[in-house]
This record gives C-alpha cells, structure tokens and sequence, in this order.
C-alpha cells in the first residue's frame, strides 16, 4: 500500500511539473494575461481536468510558485542564523545560490517574463524585514534612517541578482554571490557597534 501511495505522490509531482514547466516555457513567449488554460494543458500534455484538479487558473500557479520561493527564501533566512548575531553573509548568499541552482530555469525566466514584478517587491520586503528585526537594537541610527538602509541593501540584493540574469553575466553565481556579500557585509558593518 506504501509502495503504491509513492508511486500516486511521484507522478503527481510529475503532472504538476509538467504544468509548471508548460507555464514557463508559454510565459517567455507571451504576458500571463494572453497565457489560456487550454493552450497550456496542451503544451504540458495533460486535459484540462488535470489542471483544474491542482489550480484554480493561470494566475494560480503563479501565485503558488511566489509562494514556494517565498518559502524557500524564509527557510533560508532561518537556517543561516539571518536573524541572529552569528548570521555568516557568504553562507546566505552560497545557499542562495543553492537554492537558484536547483531550478535555475525556474528563476531565469521569472526574471526574463518580467511579469513578477510583485514577487520580487515581495522578496525584498521579506529581507528589508529580517535586516530590521534583526539588527535594529545593534544600529547607531535613528529607525527612520535605519529603514531607509535596509531598504537601500535588501532593493541591491534582489537587483543584483536581477540584473545578473538579464545580461547573462560571465560571473558564476559563486562569484556574483561573493561580490553581493561584499557589498551587504561591509556596507552594513560600518554602522553596528
């Protein structure tokens, strides 16, 4: 009965992926609004059915993988101590690069389709709030200035990635990743205790 319930849960992760990868591939071509259920239950080979079965519309894996990132990028912020003292930035930015690294092409052509501009908001709120909660007590700055500084680094980050993909830098993310550890690191350093 085990060996069964893997097999249903494997290709449902199949169908999904499925879906998921005829989304990406069909939102390099055109903006979401154009993108209809029909012509990506066809490019992902599953019936309409099937789609509806794990979404509601096209907006709807769009939002879901916004929220896996979403998810993805708070455990990553929780297991590189980011919200503590001991947060080592070159770990985060190598585990960032991680988490990028294993669906690449997912990432790519987020960046590329352009249309995620409220993913990315989301993603620099999320680190412009971490920055806040975890080193406010340790700032020598009024909270006004300090907010204008976390926003000023967690916009840089999300903007350097950005920009990495969109020029398809020669860098490897291993170097991009150290240069934006550079620029946090010692850009933050000069204002704590």
């Amino acid at each position: 009965m085990e060996k069964e319930f893997k097999k249903i849960d494997r290709r449902i992760g199949k169908t999904k992926q499925s879906i998921r990868d005829a989304f990406l591939s069909l939102l390099a071509e055109k903006p979401i609004a154009q993108i209809t259920v029909k012509e990506l239950a066809e490019r992902a080979n599953v019936n309409r059915k099937t789609f509806y079965m794990y979404y509601a519309n096209i907006h709807d894996i769009l939002d879901k993988t916004e929220n896996e990132i979403i998810d993805q990028l708070l455990d990553l912020l929780k297991d590189c101590s980011f919200f503590d003292q001991n947060f080592d930035v070159y770990a985060f930015f190598s585990s960032l690069n991680g988490l990028i690294s294993n669906d690449f092409k997912l990432y790519q052509q987020l960046v590329y389709a352009n249309s995620n501009t409220l993913l990315f908001v989301k993603v620099k709120q999320i680190m412009k709030s971490a920055l806040m909660d975890s080193y406010t007590d340790d700032f020598q700055i009024s909270k006004e200035m300090f907010q204008l500084y976390a926003e000023f680094a967690a916009s840089g980050i999300v903007s350097m990635y950005i920009e990495w993909f969109m020029i398809n830098s020669t860098l490897s993310l291993e170097e991009m990743a150290k240069a934006a550890g550079d620029v946090t690191l010692q850009g933050f350093r000069m204002f704590i205790h």
